[in-house]
């Protein structure tokens, strides 16, 4: 995902003539600027709004209707990786192409402050797999008549936006182990694919090993797809979330904060 730009349009646009920019603007027209770079780069988001629906439409040609339960799951899993493959992939790539390119360079050569230019990128690759997840719902609940209430809307927004923060953040520090932008698909392949497999991301995983078992439950993408489960579950009103699992999520997004810095 090559991105050409620096941020200084943003931060002028955000300023305006003769007069310093508010936090919020700035934020705001830093997080437009960046949604834009990655809408013009479509690859990496057509794999990740693509692939979930795809996989979606081939299980319920190939076994019909299953258990509810299974069917809620496949559809957490299958959600949880499209907003895995945005939030961690394409972003990771992004930073590393920008890297690459010289784009941060420039970048601090402008007075966006840093904290911006990150934050901003973050809040938008969230948004951005914020759309992949609700597309991946969407058709789950429509091949497979998943039930959709205000309340489970809600609880899956708090979750997949957790979801999505931590990713990001963690994607953001493992850039430091990517040298180039070629070497970015494979290294980030390795380290997201086995975790999305073993925590059921693409369908449930028999006969594991009862410590892979436990040392999924706290990686970042288990704890997503069982309370996204859950939720669809749950039925009507707000479906509550277990702490483990908002837990786990927080302590992967901090830490990838903390790497980062």
């Amino acid at each position: 995902m090559a991105e050409t730009s620096t941020t200084a349009p943003s931060a002028r646009v955000a300023a305006g003539p003769g007069r310093p920019p508010g936090i919020g603007r700035l934020l705001g027209a830093q997080v437009r600027y960046q949604m834009l770079l990655m809408t013009r780069s479509p690859r990496a988001m057509v794999l990740s709004l693509v692939i979930p629906v795809l996989l979606l439409v081939l299980s319920s040609s190939r076994h019909g209707h299953l258990d509810p339960r299974l069917e809620d799951a496949l559809v957490a899993g299958l959600a949880t990786f499209g907003l895995i493959v945005t939030a961690y992939v394409s972003h990771a790539v992004g930073l590393v192409t920008s890297r690459q390119d010289g784009v941060l360079r420039r970048w601090r050569a402008t007075p966006l402050p840093a904290w911006c230019f990150f934050a901003g990128k973050i809040a938008a690759t969230a948004l951005i797999a914020l759309g992949s997840v609700a597309i991946a719902v969407v058709a789950g609940a429509g091949l497979y008549h998943v039930h959709l209430t205000t309340g489970a809307v809600l609880s899956l927004l708090v979750i997949f936006i957790l979801g999505a923060l931590a990713w990001a953040a963690v994607g953001t520090a493992v850039t430091a182990l990517v040298p180039t932008a070629q070497s970015a698909g494979p290294v980030l392949m390795l380290t997201y694919l086995p975790v999305i497999l073993f925590s059921g991301g693409l369908g449930s995983v028999s006969s594991e090993p009862g410590w892979l078992a436990t040392a999924a439950r706290y990686l970042p993408a288990q704890p997503i797809i069982d309370s996204a489960t859950r939720v669809l579950q749950h039925g009507g009103g707000l479906a509550p979330i277990p702490g483990h699992d908002l837990a786990v999520l927080a302590a992967w997004g901090i830490a990838g904060v903390a790497a980062s810095v």
